[in-house]
């Protein structure tokens, strides 16, 4: 992991993403922001980001469809979901798919931090 984490922000609605990458630099993390899962795939590489926070509707690809599509080509990237509206079958599908947690907008930059460090380190091991 790097010495200043790099935070992945996957998100459609753009006031929300600028807030939150502000609220990670707030945090000491690096963030990079995406509007969507597609943008974020193209720049992604093995070893990129520390986390990834995703929202889980957007238009075109959904976070659950990013999850999944991470589970194949970068299984250790720890993800963090954030939603305005989300059913309890949705919920329990990102985190059996191996999230960390499950947030509800809007957030309580607390809690987001707190388990954005227990997503850095897991990704550190014991």
């Amino acid at each position: 992991m790097a010495l200043v984490p790099m935070i992945a922000v996957v998100d459609d609605d753009k006031c929300f993403r600028e807030a939150l990458a502000e609220l990670l630099e707030v945090f000491d993390f690096k963030s990079k922001a995406f509007e969507g899962p597609e943008g974020f795939l193209a720049a992604h590489t093995k070893g990129r980001f520390d986390c990834l926070i995703t929202d889980l509707k957007m238009n075109g690809m959904s976070g659950l469809q990013l999850q999944q599509r991470l589970i194949s080509i970068d299984p250790g990237l720890p993800i963090i979901f954030i939603s305005a509206q989300s059913t309890s079958e949705e919920r329990s599908q990102a985190l059996r798919g191996g999230a960390v947690a499950f947030l509800n907008k809007p957030i309580d930059g607390d809690i987001l931090f707190r388990h954005v460090n227990i997503a850095l380190n897991r990704l550190a091991g014991p």
